[in-house]
């Protein structure tokens, strides 16, 4: 029959082997919390979104704003120094090349035939604005090309007067011949120092003392009968300056 001695003796083994599980227990759980949270942490950093840097190459326009905006002041530069009479014009027309000096023009004359200034447009449909004068003839255009100012287009008599129209959402230069008993407008549309286009109307008589209204074909010389309408047609677009 065991003593009371040996019974406490049995109990105090019994708590002590409780005691080393519970501290084992409580060291392997501890080990694995903290390797499932190395592992949590490992594959939280794995799939943290990286951020991506687009790169813009599309090309700044304040250069190309500037560098159109030098260019104009470039023109007008040269135009100012030809109304002041410093530089001469270059002249084109059919006969060949000319000059012609501002001084010339009569440009402060209240004359008949004086000429003034009138405004800067682009006529010729290429971004920038080109000297316009008024004149006995109508108008005169004045174009910067090769750093020259080109005198370009003109009125070249009481019977060939040179206006500017705005047609088909786009500038023509006519050149208006008007007779007694018929006319006849050659329009011109340029696209910088290049004569894109050319239509030809007006109206006649033919044969028989009839009169009849006319345009020139697309690109051609060549011209058709038109009705009298279309020819008024005609007539009131070339008046919207």
């Amino acid at each position: 029959m065991a003593t009371r001695k040996s019974k406490r003796k049995k109990k105090a083994r019994v708590f002590s082997i409780c005691l080393i599980i519970i501290a084992l227990v409580l060291i392997v759980g501890c080990g694995l919390y903290i390797l499932n949270e190395k592992k949590t942490d490992t594959v939280v950093s794995n799939i943290t979104p990286t951020t991506t840097t687009t790169i813009d190459q599309s090309q700044p326009t304040e250069n190309n704003s500037e560098e159109a905006e030098n260019k104009q002041e470039s023109k007008d530069d040269l135009f100012d120094l030809f109304l002041n009479g410093k530089i001469d014009a270059e002249v084109i027309s059919e006969d060949g090349r000319d000059s012609l000096n501002a001084s010339s023009l009569d440009l402060e004359g209240d004359e008949w035939d004086s000429y003034h200034f009138y405004d800067y447009r682009d006529v010729n449909n290429d971004g920038d604005a080109e000297l316009m004068l008024s004149g006995p003839y109508g108008y005169s255009f004045f174009d910067i090309r090769d750093n020259k100012v080109i005198l370009f287009e003109d009125g070249q008599g009481t019977g060939a007067t040179c206006i500017l129209s705005y047609y088909k959402d786009t500038y023509w230069i006519v050149h208006a011949h008007a007779w007694e008993e018929f006319d006849d407008f050659s329009m011109h549309r340029y696209e910088g120092s290049t004569l894109a286009e050319t239509i030809r109307f007006g109206s006649d008589e033919d044969e028989n003392g009839e009169k009849y209204f006319y345009r020139s074909l697309p690109d051609s010389d060549e011209i058709e009968k038109i009705s009298e309408s279309e020819y008024n047609e005609l007539i009131d677009c070339i008046l919207q300056d």
